[in-house]
């Protein structure tokens, strides 16, 4: 996910019909402020950037779930 900022309406909704699992993300462009909703999601900190172009770069690298 890129962006949604604070709070938990946009994973909300976007998870509603169980299609979707928030694996990474890119919250804001503040990396404080994304560190600390990663935190609140659960999701691992490794998976949480402070922007998309690092969330997008980092992703490609790996050869787990994300970008292909």
């Amino acid at each position: 996910m890129i962006g949604g900022g604070p709070g938990v309406v946009h994973h909300t909704a976007a998870c509603l019909d169980g299609e979707i699992q928030l694996v990474c993300d890119a919250f804001s462009s503040d990396p404080e402020k994304s560190r600390e909703m990663g935190k609140q999601l659960g999701l691992s900190e490794d998976r949480v950037y402070g922007s998309y172009k690092e969330m997008i770069e980092q992703e490609q690298k790996s050869k787990g779930e994300g970008f292909n």
